[in-house]
């Protein structure tokens, strides 16, 4: 699969999370979901596909479990295809492994299910780029039901079965939480270089770079009193943006310095934090990626 709308655009490259048992979660992560071990150090565990590195787990035993927290709603891996979207269904089906929720958004379509530490996952194939316009400004997206019958027969061959994730598989998304709709679309938009590709949900937004349907998705769903994630909370610790070009990478530094934001160079990256305080890091592609 040629990784058209994210080799050369802004997009999420990698995503660090606390949890409240490492062992378990690595166990979920490459037994049931079929993610990689790449590396495990004092400090965290990397997970990934094809050597790439997609997450990093850091443990926290005493985390406080997700309650009214700002921050990650859910992450999207990104399969190859709808054949490799039916293998993960049927794995699901012959591991038990608990679906939360499946859809067709038009552009894609997508399973959903949580962690041990309920923490989102989606689980998508994108379809052809003919079914959303990259001309167009706004784009298409719905929830419709998801078509479990098309998705199982997709495959058919015997001994085709899920082992792990395929070669071709990327973090697609990140979808956060966030307190103010209008602060963060602009923080992502203005500040960051993301275009708003589509709004039509009621009171969320959606955000890509180079005519991809979304990169990063914001919503305002959560209703009552909110509280920003923290270290002592299981979730999302950071997430990391890859930039195509240096320019590109200087213009979004520019314009975060303009809005009195505060950088600290390190070697992850540029950390800066959001809207609701979430630690990001900005690096420039380092791979053909």
């Amino acid at each position: 699969m040629e990784k058209l709308f994210h080799k050369n655009a802004i997009h999420v490259r990698k995503i660090e999370l606390i949890v409240k048992d490492l062992k378990r979660s690595i166990e979920f992560y490459t037994s049931q979901l079929g993610f990689q071990l790449i590396d495990e150090t004092e400090r965290f565990v990397s997970l990934g596909v094809n050597g790439d590195e997609i997450l990093r787990l850091f443990e926290n035993k005493e985390a406080k479990p997700i309650d009214k927290t700002l921050g990650i709603y859910h992450f999207a891996i990104l399969l190859p295809n709808r054949k490799a979207l039916s293998r993960f269904l049927k794995h699901c089906i012959a591991k038990q492994i608990p679906i939360t929720g499946a859809a067709d958004h038009l552009v894609s379509e997508a399973i959903y299910l949580l962690d041990p530490d309920g923490i989102g996952i989606e689980i998508t194939a994108d379809r052809n780029q003919e079914f959303w316009n990259p001309e167009k400004q706004s784009v298409p997206m719905g929830t419709l039901p998801f078509d479990y019958t098309g998705v199982y027969y997709e495959t058919l061959e015997e001994g085709d079965s899920f082992t792990q994730l395929p070669e071709d598989t990327i973090l697609g998304h990140l979808h956060l939480q966030v307190k103010d709709l209008s602060s963060s679309s602009q923080f992502y938009e203005k500040s960051l270089g993301f275009q708003i590709t589509s709004k039509d949900f009621q009171g969320a937004v959606f955000m890509s770079d180079e005519h991809y349907h979304h990169h990063i998705a914001l919503n305002s769903w959560m209703t009552g009193k909110y509280i920003a994630h923290t270290d002592d909370s299981i979730g999302m610790k950071s997430f990391s943006i890859e930039y195509p070009t240096c320019e590109k990478l200087i213009s979004a530094l520019e314009h975060i310095k303009e809005a009195n934001i505060e950088i600290k160079e390190t070697i992850e990256g540029y950390l800066i934090r959001d809207m609701d305080k979430n630690a990001v890091y900005l690096d420039i592609k380092h791979s053909d990626y």
